[in-house]
């Protein structure tokens, strides 16, 4: 037997319901769905014979099953004892990580640090993972990965809505990523306008970037040998145009790169920007900013 607990402070004359897939829980009909039991401290206990469960719980009149209230999210599964919480999952994040790459991740839920703090995955058989208990009254979770090779690489934010998840890792919901460790083609939002990320230089870096309707690059380098401005066209219809900030002043980088962006979203609306080190993009994009926000002063 499988033995399912759940708290639940439930009103005078109110009863859970477990109610599932197979014939032993009534195959989600509520009227033959099982009443558990009441015990100490709001607790309720139901057991159901041995078998791969697929399950929710409801609430009703405790003498007879009317004005079902289902809680929220997706189903639950399991086939060992669990002991569950009303309106709660558990959710496997996993990402491909063939090279063990230490990985962390951050997150909107409470649990997950709400972006505060980062979380580190255990890493097992080319795959990290972490499990959370995550409270799906507000289905949509963003979520982070940060991954710490010879320099640290952030993930773009990403969002799932876990009514739409209907894959399953043992007894929880799984979350699946498996482009992280293409590190060469993450790709960055610094705002509406401008994403940010590696030059690319492979016919599938190109395509990765037109998948997200990325069609202009703007690269960044810094060479005395080369004119302001070249372009060059590598794939189908994507611009790629170089730029050279060896011919700014130092002394207005700033001014003259935000001038230059500002033309550049004009006529193209939505950037790509790249260079080799993120270390000096990120430079290049924080002067930019910061710039940006003066001039809206």
């Amino acid at each position: 037997m499988i033995q399912l607990q759940i708290h639940y402070k439930a009103e005078f004359g109110q009863a859970l319901y477990i109610s599932g897939k197979s014939r032993f829980l009534g195959q989600w009909n509520p009227e033959q769905a099982i009443r558990m039991i009441w015990t100490q401290h709001d607790i309720w206990i139901a057991e159901v014979a041995y078998h791969e469960l697929e399950y929710k719980y409801f609430i009703s009149h405790y003498d007879k099953v009317q004005k079902v209230f289902w809680e929220s999210g997706p189903n639950r599964v399991t086939n060992k004892h669990s002991f569950d919480v009303w309106n709660h999952r558990k959710i496997c994040f996993q990402c491909a990580n063939p090279q063990n790459f230490q990985i962390y991740i951050a997150g909107s839920q409470f649990t997950m640090g709400q972006f505060q703090r980062r979380i580190q995955m255990k890493n097992r058989d080319g795959v990290s993972q972490k499990k959370f208990l995550i409270n799906i009254e507000d289905p949509q979770i963003q979520y982070q990965y940060h991954i710490l090779t010879k320099s640290e690489f952030s993930s773009p934010v990403y969002q799932v809505n876990l009514n739409c998840s209907q894959q399953y890792y043992k007894d929880a919901l799984l979350v699946f990523s498996d482009g992280l460790t293409k590190l060469k083609q993450m790709i960055f939002q610094l705002n509406k306008n401008i994403c940010y990320g590696y030059v690319p230089n492979e016919q599938e870096d190109y395509q990765a970037l037109k998948k997200v309707n990325l069609k202009t690059i703007i690269e960044f380098c810094n060479m005395k040998e080369s004119s302001l401005l070249e372009q060059e066209k590598k794939y189908e219809d994507i611009v790629h145009l170089v730029v050279n900030l060896y011919h700014f002043k130092q002394e207005n980088l700033a001014q003259r790169l935000l001038q230059l962006i500002q033309v550049l979203i004009k006529k193209y609306q939505l950037l790509f920007v790249c260079n080799n080190s993120l270390i000096h993009l990120r430079k290049y994009l924080s002067a930019y900013e910061k710039f940006s926000i003066l001039q809206q002063r």
